[in-house]
């Protein structure tokens, strides 16, 4: 999970990620920020992910990220 939360910690860094349980709802990113965020999972994991995988079930905390990218055979830890 430190990958994804370094990725997050690019886009807000004053944020404490461990502490929300949805990122969304709690203000911690917005749709801009999904995009961005998808743009560095794409860099950093060399994948090409989905138009219909930038959705905001797929942002919501550290587990459903990591979800997004089990189904993409990308293993989180």
């Amino acid at each position: 999970m430190d990958k994804i939360k370094n990725l997050l910690q690019q886009i807000h860094p004053e944020f404490n990620y461990d502490k929300s349980d949805d990122f969304i709802s709690d203000g911690l990113i917005d749709s801009i920020d999904m995009q961005e965020l998808f743009a560095l999972i794409e860099k950093e994991y060399d994948i090409e992910l989905a138009g219909t995988d930038l959705a905001p079930q797929n942002f919501r905390n550290l587990e459903t990220i990591a979800e997004l990218l089990a189904a993409h055979d990308i293993k989180v830890e």
